[in-house]
């Protein structure tokens, strides 16, 4: 007989914690990993569907799931309305759609034999959709103000607007970010040519990152000049 008595309840404890499903440890508000890749991943297949709406379609399902997973997770209820507009592949911008159709028209009449350019299209729809799920990461977090339990279609459209802003203005020279740099070994004991083929691998590997910080930083500018983000109500 154990000379404590309460260790049957600890044991106990430990077995039912043990049962508790994987959910359970993910932390309310973190971002599952991946989960964003792997939807952008998505839209650029559905890019090279050859069905003209069925595309569009889960496209829309896609950016709209998007939009509800990044919201959800800082418990901010997304209504209909507000959704629709997020989950609109086609904005309502008429620069972006200017120049959206341009990269269309170029990808798909001029450019189709060009092997790789040919995705240009969906390669866009992609990174749309990374930059909805990342940027409204980043609103919630960072400017929106903590209460409203709601996004309705006004401040939906307001996003939607900045969002996009932020995306046209990813690779203006106004656009400031931190440098990276590769990494330098104490003794470099690399043959040219193998001294070039790192440089490239290695510098295509920090391409997503160069360019999320592009956007981040295109946002952040964005939301200095647009006060009404920081004010739901309005």
């Amino acid at each position: 007989m154990s000379d404590h008595p309460e260790a049957p309840h600890r044991s106990a404890e430990s077995v039912a914690r043990q049962s508790e499903p994987a959910t359970a440890l993910v932390t309310k508000g973190a971002a599952v990993p991946g989960r964003l890749a792997v939807l952008s991943g998505l839209s650029l297949v559905l890019g090279a569907v050859p069905l003209p709406f069925i595309p569009h379609r889960v496209l829309r399902q896609v950016r709209g799931a998007v939009a509800y997973d990044a919201l959800a997770r800082h418990s901010v209820a997304l209504v209909s309305d507000a959704r629709d507009v997020l989950a609109e592949p086609d904005s309502t911008d008429r620069m972006r759609k200017f120049l959206r159709k341009g990269v269309e028209f170029a990808s798909r009449r001029i450019l189709r034999r060009l092997g790789p350019f040919a995705a240009l299209s969906a390669i866009a729809s992609s990174f749309e959709v990374f930059a909805l799920g990342h940027l409204l990461e980043r609103y919630v977090a960072q400017v929106r103000p903590s209460g409203p339990i709601r996004m309705h279609e006004p401040e939906a459209r307001r996003v939607r607007r900045a969002i996009d802003s932020a995306v046209l203005r990813i690779f203006s020279p106004g656009v400031d970010t931190e440098r990276l740099t590769l990494p330098d070994a104490p003794e470099d004991l690399r043959d040219e040519l193998t001294r070039w083929i790192d440089t490239l691998l290695l510098t295509g590997a920090t391409l997503p990152s160069y360019l999320q910080r592009r956007l981040d930083a295109a946002f952040d500018r964005v939301v200095a000049q647009s006060p009404e983000l920081r004010d739901p109500e309005r």
